[in-house]
């Protein structure tokens, strides 16, 4: 069984980017038209707002992957969708917001996918042993589907009602986090 990971992180990559620069498609957006200098700087500007994102930001905070891998893991995506080329671990080190050897980089990376290959399996395993079925994992599922409702938004965030109801949402999915980001929100288990 192949694990297709465009399918888990092109829409996570791609929401960031709506989210901060309101547009459709990153690819898009840095066109061969512009030359190399604007396009990394395009790029570079996209990954330091990509820690902008309210419900990123604490995500990222109650997650198994730390801010510096989190980092890697954008630049990597990012570099790899934005580009038709390969771009290599030196070069994609340069856009760390500290100064990095590849092998750093590279190293980071691994650490990185092996923590959410970590996560995921921690998952399936409480899905096979059935307690992924009980009651305080109902709130996480409907979390999930609140996340996946927000990101839809974001595309169409253009009119004030939508806006509204994004922040509303946002409010929501902040305060949803938050509560069950606290070890007690597993207590009936």
């Amino acid at each position: 069984m192949e694990l297709c990971v465009d399918k888990i992180w092109k829409p996570l990559f791609r929401s960031v980017y709506r989210f901060v620069y309101k547009a459709s498609d990153p690819v898009s957006e840095m066109g061969s038209e512009k030359d190399a200098m604007t396009e990394s700087n395009e790029l570079q500007k996209l990954i330091d707002r990509a820690y902008k994102d309210p419900i990123a930001s604490i995500l990222l905070k109650n997650s198994h992957i730390t801010n510096t891998q989190y980092e890697t893991l954008v630049i990597e995506y990012l570099t790899n969708i934005a580009s038709d080329t390969a771009i290599p671990f030196k070069d994609k080190a340069l856009y760390r917001g500290k100064k990095v050897s590849r092998g750093s980089f590279s190293r980071t990376l691994a650490q990185a996918r092996g923590n959410i290959i970590s996560s995921i399996y921690t998952i399936l395993l409480l899905a096979y042993i059935g307690v992924f079925d009980t009651v305080p994992f109902d709130d996480y599922r409907n979390l999930a589907e609140k996340l996946s409702e927000y990101n839809q938004l974001i595309d169409l965030s253009d009119s004030p009602q939508n806006v509204q109801l994004l922040r509303r949402i946002e409010r929501e999915l902040t305060e949803g986090i938050k509560k069950l980001a606290e070890p007690k929100s597993l207590t009936p288990l």
